[in-house]
């Protein structure tokens, strides 16, 4: 694994512990407004952790803090459940519990946690090899079967969104509506086809910028910090492609607003974009807020292409088996 890999995928588990901190900050402060008594509870529990920290590193006897700890955890439960909380609602909040959203498990000996080898397969599924195009597209792969709720096959209908995506970057500059947005579960073909789109406008002499979620959020947020800012290719460039949108760190007030400045920069500027997406229309709308997907989904202004049947990646692999 490459250095720069490494380090955006070390980068994503710090945003989402920042997150889930902020997370549990909110519940903390929700649960001690509701309820003086369990505010003093969480407080002289927090001061028992406190001194049962400085009893460890003195060596001291530890019994009855121990006790007192249980007694106090026991009470701050039924006070949550009193109140309507889960009675975990304190607990450290985790993305992946198995690793504490670090990425690594073990102690003596150190690996990888299996969320952190999906995360790779997420990273490096999106970026392309260079080599995909519209012509070396190869309907072949996928089956002559119909998917639940159509009429034709998936090698069909994958023969007809290539020809609308073809279709889409032939039209460029005239092309109506100006924005895409490919849309389906995980391995149909969406990124390829991204990559198809962006080589031909780049054959037609566009500025076609293709990027995953992640990287434009990493920018967008290291503008908004005031840390290095690159964000003048997802303003500028003639054609933005965005894959995998959904798959990027949500940060309160951050992820969301400059998205949303981006989609609107672009639009008053009349500068298409085409995204795609494993979310469905409506974990897109919930995702990302009705201000954003309204203007995502307008009609007028996105081509929206669901695309249907299954993994081709889990047919190979079941073909090799």
């Amino acid at each position: 694994m490459n250095q720069e890999l490494y380090d955006r995928l070390m980068d994503s588990y710090r945003l989402t512990r920042e997150q889930n901190a902020r997370e549990e900050a909110r519940r903390r402060d929700e649960a001690k407004k509701s309820d003086p008594e369990l505010a003093r509870l969480m407080d002289e529990r927090h001061q028992m952790i406190l001194t049962f920290g400085r009893a460890a590193i003195q060596k001291e006897p530890a019994e009855d803090l121990t006790e007192r700890m249980r007694e106090y955890n026991r009470q701050i439960r039924e006070r949550l459940m009193l109140r309507g909380f889960p009675p975990d609602w304190l607990e450290p909040v985790y993305t992946c519990p198995k690793c504490r959203d670090t990425g690594l498990m073990g102690e003596e000996e150190r690996f990888y946690c299996d969320c952190f080898r999906k995360k790779v397969l997420e990273l490096t599924d999106t970026v392309g090899t260079g080599k995909e195009s519209f012509e070396a597209f190869d309907e072949t792969v996928f089956p002559q079967t119909a998917p639940e709720g159509m009429e034709i096959t998936q090698r069909e209908e994958m023969r007809r969104v290539r020809a609308m995506c073809e279709k889409y970057a032939d039209q460029y500059p005239f092309q109506q509506p100006a924005d895409l947005l490919l849309y389906g579960s995980s391995g149909l073909g969406k990124s390829y086809l991204m990559c198809c789109i962006a080589r031909r406008l780049r054959e037609k002499g566009a500025d076609a910028e293709l990027i995953s979620s992640y990287d434009v959020i990493r920018l967008l947020r290291d503008a908004y910090f005031g840390r290095q800012d690159e964000t003048d290719r997802l303003f500028n460039a003639d054609v933005l492609l965005v894959d995998d949108l959904g798959m990027e760190p949500m940060m309160e007030n951050v992820t969301l607003e400059q998205l949303f400045h981006l989609i609107s920069v672009r639009r008053s500027r009349s500068l298409p974009m085409v995204f795609s997406t494993n979310l469905t229309m409506s974990e897109l709308k919930k995702r990302y807020s009705e201000r954003i997907s309204s203007r995502l989904l307008d009609a007028a202004l996105c081509r929206v292409i669901p695309l249907k049947g299954r993994d081709i990646r889990l047919i190979r692999r079941d073909a090799r088996e």
